[in-house]
């Protein structure tokens, strides 16, 4: 079956951050949240509310708040799990101990949500592979009609990094968008690529994945049929969190006439490709 799609990770593969962008966004939410707690009307609150709104949230209180839900999150992502950013949102009230009168508690944790997906991402984008669009353009140039789509682990909505592809010079390329956090699942669960392949209306075996994560990315791809590409040409970006790598196992046993490979360059996945079929 000849390739008529490809679906791209994100971090370390498209994009990477630096450890001062992350830690500046990680204060813009945090800020943007408390502001935001704290004008919220004391007449919203549900009867049950564990706390009144009668003076403002101090940053401490949404701190502790932020670092409890992310445990929380840690727990389901072990699970293969992942949350919205609506649900975070509604996770960080809980937490806060306020709740609120059903008609405003919609609308009161979608902003939330939209505050937590998109504070730090108006300026400050991330870091772009210099590699990615040149890859992108050849694979168009190579296999005319080809479709593309993300598919990422990752915290912010479909919507925030389809602005933040876009300011990059790359979202034009993209025909889908599937994101953890709006799927539930985090690769490398099947259904976060099952996802991608009906959205593609493509064979997995038609399809090929490029990621930099062995278990996320190769592990999740092939057992769903998909080809895989391990790509190491951003390895270097993980250093600031020192986190172990690995690159594809030697005992490595992929399904049958599926192929996997690992890259250094990115542009090597189109040879690859044109292998497939």
């Amino acid at each position: 079956m000849p390739l008529k799609a490809i679906t791209f990770d994100l971090w370390q593969t498209l994009i990477w951050d630096s450890k001062e962008l992350e830690e500046y966004r990680r204060l813009r939410r945090l800020i943007n949240f408390q502001r935001f707690a704290s004008k919220i009307r004391p007449d919203h609150l549900h009867k049950d509310a564990m706390i009144t709104l009668n003076s403002k949230l101090d940053k401490g209180q949404v701190r502790q708040a932020m670092e409890e839900m992310a445990s929380q999150l840690q727990i389901m992502h072990q699970n293969g799990l992942d949350v919205s950013p609506v649900n975070r949102g509604k996770m960080l009230f809980d937490i806060i101990g306020l709740k609120f009168k059903p008609d405003v508690s919609k609308e009161i944790y979608e902003k939330a949500g939209r505050i937590l997906s998109e504070s730090g991402y108006t300026t400050g984008f991330p870091n772009i592979n210099p590699e990615a669009k040149p890859t992108m353009n050849l694979f168009k140039k190579s296999f005319p009609g080809i479709k593309i789509a993300l598919v990422s682990n990752a915290a912010r909505s479909a919507k925030t990094y389809e602005r933040i592809l876009k300011a990059l010079g790359i979202g034009h390329y993209f025909d889908h968008l599937i994101i953890s956090c709006e799927v539930g699942y985090l690769k490398p669960r099947r259904e976060i690529f099952e996802e991608a392949l009906s959205l593609l209306s493509v064979n997995p075996r038609e399809t090929l994945h490029i990621g930099d994560l062995f278990q996320a990315d190769v592990i999740g791809a092939t057992s769903c049929g998909m080809n895989a590409c391990l790509y190491t040409g951003l390895w270097d970006k993980y250093a600031q969190y020192k986190n172990p790598i690995k690159g594809i196992p030697d005992d490595f046993k992929s399904p049958k006439k599926i192929i996997v490979e690992e890259i250094k360059k990115l542009q090597d996945a189109v040879a690859v490709a044109k292998r497939i079929g």
